[in-house]
């Protein structure tokens, strides 16, 4: 075979490898773009809503402001006519400062779950957050929004109401009817977490929400709702556990 046609054989398979090599290369940076535009998409989703939209509530709070109770009282009622009851403070950090953001808020985090801006917003904008402990998700999903871990005790006869409360010494905390109001002096720093026994609390309307008030002086810092659940809450959902086919338990575990 003479020369010319073996180095023209050369030179055509280097070119052709030239080629194929280009095209796998753009075959694999096209894949990584589609890749990186779904992962970016998906990240977009998870830190604003679809549409530029003014939001002055989310579904979640219209839910519960749906439920209001109808009759409520001056904070300076419940303080002169309710009842004062006993709170225990499990966490007190009286130098703790806000963070203006935390890792676990970024969109790469646990796939977004607590990115979402509007969320986050409406966590700073308060002081007091009320929560049981009957729902490790919603508890596991409260502690990283709000960026503060608290001690659980899951009592089977005598349910807990955990407070959340940045920024305040409480003092007291009292209730009259569907309100709880805690008492407490501002500060620039701290946080506190007490909890209220729900025995302590006797609502006249059983289908509304409570409402927990943070007050200073009678006057109103930040309020929040929250059902109501009576203290044998445990011993309830223990036997309607007990009452479950055994298929289903087996399924549920």
């Amino acid at each position: 075979m003479p020369k010319r046609i073996i180095v023209y054989i050369c030179l055509y398979s280097v070119a052709l490898f030239i080629a194929f090599s280009k095209l796998t290369y753009a075959s694999n940076n096209q894949h990584e773009n589609d890749s990186l535009s779904v992962e970016l998409e998906r990240r977009l989703k998870s830190i604003e809503p679809p549409q530029p939209i003014t939001l002055l509530k989310s579904p979640e709070q219209q839910e519960k402001e749906s439920h209001y109770p109808s009759k409520t009282f001056p904070i300076s009622e419940v303080l002169s006519k309710g009842a004062k009851i006993p709170f225990n403070k499990i966490k007190n950090e009286p130098n703790y400062e806000r963070p203006v953001y935390q890792e676990q808020w970024h969109s790469t985090y646990a796939g977004g779950r607590w990115s979402y801006i509007p969320s986050n917003i409406y966590y700073a904008q308060h002081r007091l957050y009320p929560i049981y402990d009957i729902g490790l998700s919603g508890l596991f999903n409260f502690e990283n929004q709000i960026g503060i871990s608290f001690p659980t005790f899951q009592n089977r006869t005598n349910l807990d109401l955990y407070m959340v409360i940045f920024q305040t010494n409480v003092i007291s905390a009292y209730t009259k009817g569907n309100q709880v109001v805690i008492v407490g002096t501002p500060k620039r720093n701290g946080v506190e977490v007490i909890t209220i026994k729900t025995k302590d609390i006797h609502p006249t309307e059983l289908k509304k929400m409570l409402l927990i008030q943070l007050a200073t002086n009678t006057y109103e810092l930040d309020y929040s709702l929250i059902r109501y659940e009576p203290p044998d809450f445990w011993i309830k959902q223990i036997k309607h556990h007990e009452k479950l086919p055994w298929w289903f338990k087996q399924r549920i575990h």
